[in-house]
């Protein structure tokens, strides 16, 4: 499978199935919470929160943090029901540090080796599962559509 077969796959998929946060226990959910937060504790930068969009691409993030030693994060659209409020911005830090980190570009193929990385700071199956959600097919939709989607929502396909 291409990169943009795969992307498509994944952009379909994110469009067509129903949201699954739902089926989600309180347990599951403290527990992917607990995840982002200890995956946090491994930024070693200065995160600073801004409205708008800092950065337009990798190269931008990266001398931001070479030149500034900072890393700003976005607060808009932050309106995650699974990641609520200053939690969703951690998840955020740590997405960027790994772009960073391995110089991944704003792209879906660039998210996909970021969630790569991402996905150790999780436990196997269904943690995982919803870093996917929330990264890649989130990232394969917005390529593949050419804009984010009208609804953030957790698809879960081993559930």
């Amino acid at each position: 499978m291409t990169d943009l077969q795969y992307i498509r796959k994944n952009a379909l998929i994110y469009q067509r199935y129903k949201d699954q946060f739902d089926s989600l226990t309180p347990s599951e959910l403290l527990q992917f919470q607990d995840e982002v937060e200890q995956a946090f504790t491994c930024v070693p930068i200065t995160v600073k929160y801004v409205s708008g969009q800092p950065y337009a691409n990798c190269e931008e993030l990266t001398k931001d943090i070479q030149v500034n030693k900072v890393m700003r994060i976005s607060t808009d659209f932050n309106d995650s029901k699974l990641l609520p409020g200053e939690l969703n911005l951690k998840f955020r830090a740590v997405h960027d540090w790994l772009h960073y980190t391995l110089q991944a570009p704003f792209t879906a193929i660039g998210e996909i080796q970021v969630y790569k990385y991402q996905k150790k700071h999780h436990s196997v199956g269904l943690m995982q599962d919803i870093l996917f959600s929330e990264v890649v097919l989130q990232a394969c939709f917005c390529e593949y559509f050419g804009t984010f989607a009208a609804k953030q929502k957790l698809v879960l396909l081993n559930r």
